[in-house]
């Protein structure tokens, strides 16, 4: 029994299991600014979901396992909680998994996710098979460049976008840009550039080129606060174009949300960009998605007891 729950607590960790189960929220919102679905089509988006996050967070780790063997003998003096550590951090670096368990697990999964895709729409497939090409191309790029941080915002606008096109092939809405680039703009400044904050002095050894190790510290806490504030502007824009869906109980609390999780963050990162103050901003910032998708459906509950 302790040895399964051991294998489940790695398995959990190569895929960053909290990290891939709060990012299901971003589909799920996508599907609901497109109008809605009905209920099994819902439940086949969070499965096709949650089949294709845990198969993307555990390729991170499946191509970047020999620089994380190399990591943890130059691990970060400072200890403090950490979201993406749940479970067991870089378990197949750790020899914790094996490396034809840790293939097969993420081809299983891989697999799940795009027949889950297939039964939903051709171009969700296509979505799918994008994200993990460009997660598979920014962990290749980890020595070439720090301009990788890019593709991980395409990379989750793009799973995001899942979900609207689970509802319809409307390219044209002004509600899919703004969404895509909220996400794009979160991911980049609330989770990328910020956790790379955290581990720069890992980074710096191993010769991974990021934001914060070329070009320092303060310019990536700047740089980070100014996309927290662009992706706070898209989506008090995404939400008052998509008021029917959030309505304004919605609306005020995706307003909060953003105050919180984005605002307040790109203040604090403006004041102190230190490594400990980045991973606090990186843990308030993952949680945001859901919180907005928490509000649009109390605003869509609120709006069907009482038209506000």
């Amino acid at each position: 029994m302790t040895l399964l729950v051991e294998n489940v607590r790695a398995l959990y960790g190569f895929s960053r299991g909290t990290q891939a189960t709060l990012s299901v929220a971003q589909p799920l919102l996508g599907l609901l600014l497109a109008g809605g679905a009905p209920p099994g089509r819902v439940v086949l988006v969070a499965l096709a979901s949650f089949a294709a996050y845990f198969a993307v967070f555990a390729v991170n780790d499946l191509i970047d396992w020999n620089i994380d063997q190399q990591r943890f003998a130059h691990l970060r003096e400072f200890e403090g909680f950490d979201i993406d550590s749940a479970g067991v951090r870089h378990p197949l670096a750790q020899g914790r998994l094996s490396l034809p368990v840790a293939a097969s697990w993420v081809a299983s999964l891989g697999a799940v996710a795009l027949v889950l895709a297939a039964m939903i729409s051709w171009v969700c497939v296509v979505l799918f098979v994008t994200a993990a090409l460009l997660e598979a191309a920014y962990c290749k790029l980890a020595r070439v460049t720090p301009y990788k941080t890019l593709l991980t915002g395409v990379m989750v606008a793009l799973g995001g976008c899942v979900g609207w096109f689970a509802v319809t092939d409307a390219v044209d809405e002004p509600v899919l840009w703004l969404f895509a680039l909220w996400l794009a703009a979160w991911e980049i400044g609330g989770r990328n550039i910020v956790n790379d904050l955290a581990d720069v002095d890992e980074d710096v050894h191993l010769g991974v080129r990021t934001v914060p190790v070329v070009y320092g510290r303060r310019r990536s806490g700047l740089l980070s606060a100014a996309t927290l504030l662009v992706a706070f502007v898209a989506s008090v824009g995404m939400t008052l174009g998509a008021l029917p869906v959030f309505g304004l109980l919605g609306l005020a609390g995706t307003v909060v949300a953003g105050g919180v999780a984005l605002v307040c963050p790109a203040l604090r990162l403006l004041r102190c960009c230190e490594p400990r103050t980045a991973l606090a901003v990186f843990n308030r910032a993952s949680l945001y998605p859901v919180a907005v998708l928490g509000f649009a459906l109390l605003g869509q509950a609120a709006h069907a007891l009482t038209g506000l």
